[in-house]
């Protein structure tokens, strides 16, 4: 199947992204409604966070895939407006950033470059464990020091983003965004048409 049938596909079907990554975007709310008891709230929002992940990767390519389509001119579609691609990448940040909030990248990182210096230097002929354990820590310490910062922001959009009322509110509006679109209708124009109405 050719790339631009993919993407087409995918921009076509934008609604069905939408209205089950809404489903999963709200699932705190889903869990509530359907009565599962307090102390299996955490382990269901939990594991559907899991499965939101792909969701949500699909949709931030389903932006990307829009953008390539109405490029090439393969796809105009009526629905993929502003209002879609900010749903989109909402979506797409909630169900990504809900399930690795709590991952600290930064250390990680840190340790593999500072690894890989320390590497670089034996290969550059340095045989001294002290030079080699400076090298690694002065490394560590930079880039450790400068991830610190962006590991820093990333934690506290993820933790907005994951929080339970933005989070619901997001997956609601996309479910509405969704459903719309099976109309041919956006909540962008709908919003329009009420406000020159009123």
């Amino acid at each position: 199947m050719p790339l631009d049938t993919i993407f087409s596909l995918l921009v076509t079907y934008d609604f069905i992204i939408l209205i089950i990554g809404g489903l999963l975007a709200a699932a705190w709310l889903t869990v509530r409604l359907a009565g599962v008891s307090d102390e299996d709230i955490s382990k269901t929002v939990r594991n559907l966070s899991i499965i939101g992940f792909p969701v949500g990767v699909i949709a931030l390519i389903t932006i990307g895939a829009g953008i390539y389509v109405i490029s090439k001119e393969i796809l105009i579609p009526e629905t993929f407006d502003l209002v879609t691609v900010i749903c989109l990448g909402l979506l797409g940040l909630v169900l990504i950033l809900r399930p690795i909030k709590d991952f600290r990248f930064g250390a990680f990182l840190s340790l593999a470059i500072g690894l890989l210096g320390a590497g670089l230097v034996v290969m550059l002929g340095a045989d001294s464990v002290k030079l080699l354990a400076g090298v690694f820590i002065i490394i560590f310490l930079i880039i450790y020091g400068a991830i610190k910062i962006f590991e820093d922001m990333y934690q506290l959009i993820a933790e907005i983003l994951a929080s339970p009322l933005v989070s619901v509110s997001i997956g609601l509006i996309t479910i509405i965004q969704g459903i719309l679109l099976i109309f041919n209708l956006s909540l962008g124009g709908l919003l329009t048409f009420l406000a020159l109405k009123g």
